[in-house]
This record gives structure tokens, C-alpha cells and sequence, in this order.
């Protein structure tokens, strides 16, 4: 009797060794994407940091920002072309060192970093006056004098 237990605890044992084997080499490779699915454009990256130069000419902007991963400051080329867009200024040309800038950008295959929407940050709260008008002194607020 002994004997028959074993040998039926045994095949149950087999049976679930080679049935768990067969579920997780069926998950491996549904995991796997086809070759065919891979995405032929490459993925857009964004940065948010401070010019430092532009060289308008080669049509170039090195970016110093912050890597959120390693909590250190780095800085990017970033390559404008044709299909860049922008917002607050109209060219590479307007935009100055020490000028705060959003960037969506893409890797070439090449890998240079090249520009699909540069937007260049006003600071909020500042405003200027037109030429030739007249400032108002400020008001005393009574009790604060």
C-alpha cells in the first residue's frame, strides 16, 4: 500500500514540474514583441534647464538642467531643425544665454539630440511700460507708515 502511495505521489509530483515548466516557457514567449511591432519613430524626451550658449549659426543650444535620476546637473547639445516649433520667440536666433527653456526632443539615429518644440519661460509678474509713460509713485497705506 506504501508503495502504490508513493509511486502515485510521485507521478503527481512530475505532473506538476513539467505542467509548471510548460505555463511559464508559454509566458516567456508571449512577453517577447515581434520584430515587426518595434516603433520606427523614436521616443520624445523633455528637459527643462537654463542656455548657457546658442550657436545660431550651426543652429545649436547647449541646456544646463537638472537629471532628476541622479540629482546632479548636466549638460545637453540640442539640435534645432526645419520641423522645430516654438513658442515665445521665433527662432533659434531670439534665444539668449541664461534664458529658461521646456525642450521636447528626440535621439537620432546618429544620436544628437534634435529639437521638436522649444518654449522659452517668461517670468511671470514682471511687466514693462511703454516708452515715454509715467510711473505712479506708490500709495502710503495708512498704519504701515
Amino acid at each position: 500500500m506504501k508503495i502504490k502511495m508513493s509511486l502515485v505521489l510521485g507521478i503527481m509530483f512530475s505532473f506538476i514540474l513539467i505542467s509548471t515548466g510548460l505555463i511559464f516557457s508559454q509566458d516567456e514567449a508571449a512577453e517577447k514583441p515581434p520584430a515587426e511591432e518595434v516603433p520606427s519613430e523614436p521616443e520624445t524626451l523633455w528637459i527643462w534647464g537654463e542656455v548657457v550658449s546658442v550657436d545660431a549659426a550651426a543652429k545649436k543650444v547647449l541646456v544646463k538642467y537638472l537629471d532628476y535620476e541622479t540629482d546632479t546637473e548636466k549638460e545637453i547639445n540640442i539640435v534645432v531643425d526645419d520641423k522645430t516649433t516654438y513658442e515665445n520667440v521665433k527662432s533659434v536666433d531670439e534665444i539668449k544665454p541664461q534664458d529658461t527653456l521646456s525642450i521636447d526632443y528626440m535621439i537620432s539615429p546618429d544620436g544628437s539630440n534634435i529639437a521638436r518644440n522649444i518654449s522659452v519661460e517668461k517670468p511671470e509678474g514682471i511687466q514693462t511700460l511703454p516708452e515715454g509713460s509715467i510711473k505712479e509713485e506708490p500709495k502710503a497705506v495708512p498704519g504701515l507708515e
